[in-house]
């Protein structure tokens, strides 16, 4: 089942032209999820609800994935979808940030 609480970073907004690092801890429950032989997808949708995903890299107890920000500037969400070797999948909480045209 997904979670599908919604929660906000509180971080300083990205900027449009920027890539930025998204990383992400494997757990499931509270214990370690070992992701070796699996998969990692960043999804993101922007104010209008055009969705977008990027596809992440499993590293050690979790993942990463680099993402070019692109427009429109305004409230994004995103959120992981991990799916281990065995193929279940699991949903991260959906995380709300800003992209800006440019740095304040």
């Amino acid at each position: 089942m997904a979670n599908t609480t919604y929660t906000t970073t509180g971080l300083t907004p990205l900027t449009i032209g920027s890539t930025e690092l998204i990383n992400f801890s494997a757990f499931l429950g509270s214990l370690f999820w070992d992701l070796t032989g699996g998969s990692a997808t960043l999804l993101l949708a922007d104010p209008q609800g055009t969705a977008y995903s990027v596809t992440g890299t499993i590293a050690g107890g979790g993942g990463f994935a680099n993402w070019a920000v692109v427009g429109p500037a305004g409230n994004w969400t995103r959120a992981w979808k991990l799916v281990d070797a065995s193929g279940v999948i699991q949903y991260s909480r959906p995380i709300a940030f800003a992209v800006i045209s440019s740095p304040q």
